[in-house]
């Protein structure tokens, strides 16, 4: 009679949750042989998610589905009527990654440096995209990124106005191979350019083509903010020749400016003291106002 002793064992593992693990190891010793397996000196039963499987001389325990309380130590015992061995193996899981912090909306004036962070509970096999408006952003002079110590930034040293949009940072890693692998956090940088007027608020905004008011619909897009307003004229036509008013107002006063579009043929082109345009005919044209204000009682032109 030969008391049991192991000729192989397996090494301590580290792996992500819903992967599979399996401790297998080898024996020598006369039969009948007895083997158990305990986790934290508990013993394990072969059900659930714990499969144990013996073949000629080779034991093994399979976790078919990791999760974070599969962690621990585990310890195969092996005993015959002769004696009794022993060997422990350490279990680490790794889970997915969750934001601790996420993206806080941002606002910012042009050429300003602007930062977004968030902050995940792991960093062990974590990659970090980001996106703006569904596109991926890319490292660039002009966009920098980086991920450490469970820190992801993204860093625009100069912003511009197309900077602007919808930001989604996406942490994922090998703990599920479906959609719970990853997690993401999104928030909306706002990059405003100089300002068009300021006053008092609230600021009434209207535009008028001659005396007419216009609203928009059909070839007129009216765009406005606290800041600035701008008249969107698409698939120009010679019948758009005209003038037009920008009107600002508030209880103190108001004060308006005028700009006259001529269309001509296949070019039109826009005159005034502040605003010179030209593009071809049948394409879309802006016309944006830049006025500011002096005194709470009065607004004036720039």
């Amino acid at each position: 009679m030969y008391p049991p002793v192991f000729v192989s064992k397996p090494d301590p593992m580290t792996l992500y949750v819903g992967k599979q693990a399996v401790f297998q190891c080898s024996l020598t010793g006369s039969s009948p042989m007895e083997v158990v397996w305990h986790k934290d000196n508990i013993t394990i039963s072969s059900e659930g998610n714990y499969v144990m499987k013996c073949e000629k001389n080779k034991y093994s325990l399979h976790i078919k589905s990791l999760e974070l309380t599969d962690q621990g130590v585990y310890l195969c015992k092996a005993s015959n009527s002769v004696g009794v061995a022993t060997f422990s193996v350490e279990l680490k899981v790794i889970d997915k990654p969750r934001f601790v912090t996420v993206i806080e909306p941002v606002s910012a004036a042009v050429n300003d440096p602007l930062r977004l962070e968030c902050h995940v509970n792991e960093d062990t096999g974590v990659a970090v995209t980001w996106t703006r408006d569904g596109k991926k952003v890319h490292q660039s002079m002009e966009c920098k990124l980086s991920f450490e110590d469970k820190v992801a930034v993204l860093e625009i040293p100069k912003s511009k106005l197309k900077d602007s949009g919808k930001y989604v940072c996406t942490a994922a890693n090998e703990a599920a191979t479906n959609s719970a692998g990853f997690k993401e956090t999104s928030g909306t940088l706002y990059v405003k350019g100089h300002e068009a007027f300021t006053g008092t608020a609230p600021l009434t905004v209207k535009w008028f083509r001659e005396e007419k008011d216009i609203i928009t619909g059909g070839t007129y897009f009216i765009k406005k903010d606290a800041s600035s307003s701008s008249l969107e004229l698409h698939s120009v036509k010679p019948t758009d020749t005209s003038k037009y008013t920008c009107e600002v107002s508030n209880d103190a006063g108001k004060v308006d400016c005028t700009v006259v579009l001529f269309v001509k043929g296949a070019v039109f082109s826009i005159m005034c003291n502040f605003i010179n345009l030209t593009s071809d005919y049948a394409t879309d044209m802006i016309l944006t106002i830049n006025l500011f204000y002096t005194k709470c009682s009065e607004l004036q032109l720039d």
